[in-house]
């Protein structure tokens, strides 16, 4: 499974992603939700916004608030990698309703920083978690007693 984007705006998540269909071509499919993720799911969110802070450093040099609620992901050669990210989301002042759209060329993941691609990874993975169903606590249905 390959995640193409997240959206996550006004406690809605949309997640597009491709999969192999059975008759060997690629299923492109997006889930949305209104249901509430998993905590795990809004911190790997919340982590990738580093990315902007990164790449625009007079946001936080300037204390300009903003929010992200898209990423989007450019694969590269190595089959699961992601080695771009696209953002889309608002800069606002919070003393007045003024705010504007903004939104990214590719960044690249800078596989160094392994933080940022720890970041990256969380994110996906709490993805595919979501798209299997593990939108609440993971142990949900677990039977096991410990």
């Amino acid at each position: 499974m390959i995640i193409k984007s997240i959206q996550i705006k006004d406690n809605d998540i949309s997640i597009a992603y491709q999969k192999p269909s059975a008759t060997g071509l690629t299923d492109v499919f997006t889930l949305k939700s209104k249901d509430d993720p998993r905590p795990e799911l809004l911190q790997a969110f919340s982590k990738l916004q580093s990315i902007v802070k990164k790449n625009f450093e007079f946001l936080e040099e300037f204390k300009i608030p903003f929010l992200v609620n898209t990423f989007k992901f450019k694969y590269g050669d190595i089959e699961g990698l992601i080695n771009q990210v696209g953002v889309e989301g608002i800069v606002s002042d919070m003393n007045t309703p003024n705010e504007f759209k903004f939104k990214t060329d590719w960044l690249n993941v800078e596989y160094a920083d392994s933080t940022f691609a720890i970041s990256v990874q969380d994110l996906i993975d709490e993805c595919i978690k979501f798209i299997m169903g593990r939108r609440a606590q993971d142990n949900l249905f677990n039977d096991s007693e410990e």
